[in-house]
């Protein structure tokens, strides 16, 4: 997981939306410190967080983790987005750091494996 990237494309989103790392962080329940080590790469952050994040810029996790585009600008429109969003939502604090933890795992081997 590259957190330099998504912590840029976070930005960016933060900066299109007209958002202040204060209000990003209010809309995320963190600390506008914490929003900052994310978006220079500093700090990873819990799938928790993420999906917040990725709610209050409503942009997808695909978008976030790999730059790729749905639409226009990132944004999650698609049913399978909505419905992984949906999914992810049930899931306990403890489940969704468990899937983070399985997500860097499989990412780490596909960088593995391509080169």
């Amino acid at each position: 997981m590259d957190l330099v990237k998504i912590g840029n494309r976070i930005r960016l989103a933060r900066r299109e939306n007209k958002l202040t790392q204060e209000k990003l962080a209010e809309l995320a329940d963190v600390t506008p410190h914490y929003v900052y080590e994310i978006e220079h790469g500093l700090k990873a952050m819990s799938l928790d967080t993420l999906e917040k994040i990725s709610l209050a810029l409503d942009l997808s996790l695909d978008y976030l983790f790999w730059g790729n585009s749905t639409s226009d600008k990132g944004k999650s429109n698609s049913a399978s987005d909505n419905q992984l969003n949906a999914d992810i939502n049930r899931l306990s604090r403890s489940e969704k750091q468990a899937l983070v933890n399985i997500l860097s795992g499989i990412i780490g081997r596909l960088k593995d494996d391509s080169k």
